[in-house]
């Protein structure tokens, strides 16, 4: 499984220069923030209390809930729900309450329309051509969003060709957002330095 290195090298430039405050700390109830020492860029807050945990700050807000015994302090569901990976976004999507972790896909899209016209070639020559004009390399078209993508399907022409926008259940172009990712590795790096400072103060 992936660990979206790209997101991983962006969050390591992005926080190379950060430090820990902690403006609150009592048995699960914590707030700590992070940020540059002269600088507010890239700043997020972690914030815990019973089965609960917020990520907020300069890439969004999220917030993680879950009940159960052994699921009190959250910090230890994320130290130890990582299974040997960097940060596990699936599953902690499953976990979240408020925020978005996934975002339309152009790219995803764009792969999309690329194979459906190329099956469609045989049937219907000149598709892949059409396709190309209309949606993919057009000036009136955009697909960089949702909507705009499924006007640019029902506007095309090209002989009997229809262009069918899948519906979400049957085939979703959403994939993991990258501030959702930067602010999971916000979580895994936060919870480190948290733990690094509780085990200097008690040498």
């Amino acid at each position: 499984m992936s660990d979206y290195p790209e997101i991983a090298a962006r969050f390591a430039r992005d926080t190379a220069g950060h430090e820990m405050v902690v403006l609150h700390d009592d048995g699960l109830y914590r707030h700590l923030r992070f940020a540059p020492k002269d600088s507010s860029l890239c700043w997020w807050d972690l914030i815990t209390w019973p089965y609960n945990l917020i990520v907020n700050g300069s890439h969004g807000s999220f917030h993680f809930c879950r009940f159960g015994p052994d699921t009190e302090d959250m910090l230890v569901l994320f130290r130890d729900s990582r299974a040997g990976r960097s940060i596990n976004p699936q599953y902690w999507e499953e976990k979240l309450r408020a925020g978005d972790a996934k975002s339309w896909s152009e790219a995803k899209f764009r792969a999309f329309l690329i194979e459906e016209a190329a099956e469609l070639e045989s049937r219907y020559p000149g598709t892949v051509e059409a396709v190309g004009k209309q949606i993919l390399n057009s000036d009136e078209h955009s697909i960089e969003y949702r909507e705009t993508a499924q006007f640019a399907c029902s506007q095309f022409r090209h002989g009997d060709v229809t262009l069918r926008f899948p519906d979400e259940w049957e085939l979703s172009f959403d994939e993991f957002d990258w501030k959702y990712l930067w602010q999971c590795h916000a979580i895994v790096w936060a919870i480190a330095q948290y733990d690094a400072a509780s085990k200097a103060v008690l040498r």
